[in-house]
């Protein structure tokens, strides 16, 4: 009978492992559990107890098999295998075969779900039902026992200078010049009418042909912008480019049972190594009101050599996300769509992309090349990075994953994000915390 068992995972059959434990197992059990182990290692298989193995879900175009590591350690009970084991264990990614592609998951034990691909470039998959309906409702009640605060950005606009954005170079600037400006400077989104308004009202266009000289620039009328948009953003905060209140949940500090089962169905579904998992495992609730949205963005960084902010208590860091996990939990009643305005794109250009104005979804979501919509219970999943084909861990970010929150135009929006922290650096990233 083991033999049978053991050639049928080995060959990627289906076939359910019973859930034993080490001290209700006798021991010709475990004596064929670690010599099982050791040939799936060999074989380059991957699975938990429990689960039913499947073929395709982690194969690459080429057929071969991404999940390259069994934790065996973990498996056996035998306990950490150290910084060898450690050192081999690689990075994987989903990959979506193409869109409409559905592969069923057992995310519980016992219940399935469906992963549908909904988008290739950059590869996005849906699951719905992540969560069931008392399950969002138990998650928005935790976020408003702890209490939500006003969503923030980096940028502030409470710097000295204000940077001013030349993009021809031509010593002028022209109002998609300055809206950009405003942009980098005070993370705000001002349309063509709001611009000529601000120049109106303070006098600074002196030809009135809305562009502003280098003679018009002065310390002076620059003085008088940064007053003005701070202004603004307190009477009119829908020009943020976020508009929304959030909180922070952390798993290790909670015995809730629907935030532990959380941690295990992504373990279950990313089939990463479990201390990425175990890990800077807080997540975000999110609410969104009329008029919240989120302006496009990127969930993660350009790979250099500055310190993850994960890692570092400096604001000078840099954000380190393979991968973002997120859940609506709630069905909204209008808009609030998430949108990837640049998704399938053949080409990309960052300066295009931003003198377009795409990334003002809050103006501009209609035009996004995919929209999402929120329906209560469903998980979206994405990778912000590929991955290094020399080292197996972080490479590159996908430029494809500028997205972003439409404006809720009617009722309220609930979310939740999990962001899975990878850095540069393997060893680091895979200690035990």
């Amino acid at each position: 009978m083991f033999d049978g068992v053991s050639e049928a995972i080995t060959r990627g059959r289906e076939v359910t492992l019973p859930r034993w434990t080490l001290q209700d197992a006798p021991v010709t059990v475990l004596v064929f559990c670690a010599v099982l182990l050791c040939q799936l290692a060999q074989e380059g298989a991957s699975f938990d107890a429990g689960d039913t193995v499947t073929e395709n879900l982690y194969r690459g175009q080429d057929g071969e098999d991404k999940v390259k590591a069994v934790d065996s350690c973990k498996l056996s009970g035998l306990g950490d295998c150290g910084k060898e084991q450690r050192l081999e264990e690689r990075l994987v990614r989903l990959e979506g075969e193409r869109v409409g592609h559905v592969e069923e998951l057992e995310l519980i034990p016992g219940k399935k779900h469906l992963l549908r691909t909904i988008s290739m470039k950059p590869v996005i998959f849906e699951i719905p039902d992540f969560f069931t309906s008392e399950e969002c409702k138990h998650m928005i009640a935790l976020a408003k026992e702890q209490g939500l605060e006003e969503s923030k950005t980096t940028s502030s606009g409470t710097h000295e200078a204000l940077p001013l954005y030349d993009g021809n170079r031509d010593n002028k600037l022209s109002l998609k010049e300055m809206q950009q400006t405003l942009e980098d400077g005070f993370d705000v989104y001002l349309d063509d009418g709001d611009v000529r308004q601000m120049y109106s009202d303070l006098g600074i266009d002196l030809n009135h042909d809305d562009f502003l000289s280098r003679q018009e620039v002065t310390s002076k009328s620059i003085g008088l912008i940064k007053a003005y948009v701070s202004k603004l953003k307190e009477e009119m905060p829908s020009k943020k480019s976020r508009f929304s209140e959030q909180t922070w949940i952390y798993p290790d500090k909670t015995t809730d049972p629907l935030v532990l089962s959380f941690q295990e169905r992504i373990s279950r579904l990313t089939r990463l190594p479990q201390a990425l998992i175990d890990k800077f495992s807080y997540f975000q609730v999110v609410h969104y009101g009329k008029h919240g949205h989120y302006n496009a963005h990127h969930d993660s960084s350009n790979v250099d050599s500055m310190t993850c902010c994960h890692l570092t208590q400096s604001k000078r860091c840099r954000i380190c996300r393979f991968m973002t996990i997120m859940v609506y939990l709630n069905t909204v009643e209008q808009g609030g769509e998430t949108a990837f305005p640049i998704a399938n794109n053949d080409t990309y250009d960052r300066h295009v992309f931003r003198l377009n104005g795409m990334m003002n979804l809050n103006a501009r979501c209609h035009q996004s090349n995919l929209r999402v919509q929120p329906q209560l219970g469903k998980a979206v999943i994405w990778y912000n990075h590929f991955i290094n084909e020399t080292t197996g861990w972080l490479g590159d970010v996908d430029p494809f994953t500028w997205h972003g929150g439409c404006p809720v135009t009617k009722g309220k929006k609930w979310i939740m994000n999990r962001w899975i922290a990878v850095s540069n650096d393997r060893e680091l990233d895979l200690e035990l915390s």
